[in-house]
């Protein structure tokens, strides 16, 4: 996973939606943002649904048409500004601190891998009672869960046992 996504992956798994996680959905957001206003709370949730919703997108290949539209009131909201890298290149990064910039810098390492089309490998694992972010290592970027030994291996065998019943 390249650098830049390290932190994209945490924020997205601060939501563990997985049936034998022992924690509640939003335990752990709250713990990655510390201290934060209701209203920062309430950006961080929405910038985190969006994009969880793009990484299932990247998968399925179907993203909701108002999933687009609540990214762009989310990153709206966000203190985000374009910056050149010193060498001619360009990138992105908040333009201030606080809950606000620490939410702009994910997005802004969203934003840079879509362009350099690593994003596009940001996936939802298929297990319905998983549903982890993964990052999607396979060379044709066709990976469906987040392992296949765990996740793929229940999948497949519930197949199976549905085929054969």
């Amino acid at each position: 996973m390249p650098a830049r996504l390290v932190t994209v992956f945490a924020f997205l798994n601060t939501c563990d939606l997985r049936t034998f996680g022992g924690r509640e959905p939003d335990d752990e957001l709250a713990e990655w943002l510390g201290t934060c206003e209701p209203a920062e709370y309430e950006l961080a949730f929405a910038l985190r649904r969006t994009l969880r919703a793009m990484a299932r997108a990247n998968r399925t290949g179907e993203l909701d048409p108002g999933v687009a539209t609540e990214f762009d009131r989310v990153s709206a909201a966000l203190p985000l500004r374009a910056r050149s890298n010193g060498d001619g290149g360009l990138g992105a990064g908040a333009a201030n601190g606080g809950i606000a910039g620490t939410l702009a810098d994910v997005l802004a390492s969203v934003v840079v891998a879509s362009a350099d089309g690593s994003w596009v490998r940001m996936k939802e694992c298929a297990a319905p009672d998983c549903r982890w972010i993964f990052y999607d290592h396979a060379k044709p970027r066709n990976s469906r869960w987040c392992s296949t030994a765990g996740c793929g291996n229940r999948m497949k065998t519930r197949a199976y046992r549905s085929r054969t019943a």
